[in-house]
């Protein structure tokens, strides 16, 4: 392949980034999403995700580490949470930016509480948390990251006319699944849907 020389003192700082992010791109080990196994990490920008499923061209993925903390909201309804605005804030964009806005899919988040009421309702969004239920069917794939941190989930304990507002799940490092008031600064590992045919890059 011919060799390509650039002086880098005639780009202007755009030139010089955009330089760089192509060059780092071309030098990674890329892959189609839908080639990465279930239980497998890669990478989207400077973010490493965890592999679910991938069904019907569609591909589940999470956050490997804590993206950010931060209080879960003034109550424990995710649909009004803090965590939510800034997901859609600063990470959605971010990952748009890498990959495009019409590879990230929209989904359903049931915000059905633990004791079953279903005052929340769901919620449709390109970004969320995982909830009680996709962690229980997935525990096998989060116990192989575990995090030294706790991280929110986006399940309720419970909610009027059962009980208040008061309490959110999440989960510890050790695995385990607590009960947590809203106000306290815990992790969060954002929740995607992907399409499955976009190039990402491989873990090593």
């Amino acid at each position: 392949m011919e060799s390509i020389n650039v002086n880098f003192n005639n780009l202007t700082k755009a030139e010089k980034e955009q330089f760089l992010k192509l060059v780092k791109k071309a030098n990674s080990t890329t892959a189609m999403l839908s080639e990465i196994r279930g239980g497998d990490t890669f990478k989207i920008g400077d973010i490493t995700f965890i592999k679910f499923t991938d069904a019907d061209g569609v591909t589940t993925a999470m956050a490997k580490e804590c993206i950010f903390e931060s209080v879960f909201g003034s109550n424990n309804n995710f649909a009004d949470s803090d965590i939510l605005k800034r997901l859609n804030k600063d990470v959605l964009p971010k990952i748009a930016d890498e990959i495009g806005d019409k590879n990230i899919l929209e989904f359903d988040t049931d915000l059905t509480a633990l004791d079953g009421v279903k005052t929340y309702g769901k919620i449709t969004s390109k970004v969320s948390l995982p909830t009680l239920d996709f962690y229980r069917e997935y525990v096998d794939i989060f116990d192989k990251y575990k995090i030294d941190k706790y991280f929110w989930l986006a399940t309720p304990w419970s909610a009027l006319p059962h009980y208040n507002s008061s309490c959110v799940l999440c989960v510890s490092p050790s695995g385990g699944v607590n009960l947590i008031y809203y106000f306290n600064y815990f992790g969060v590992r954002p929740f995607f849907r992907f399409v499955s045919s976009i190039s990402v890059s491989r873990e090593e």
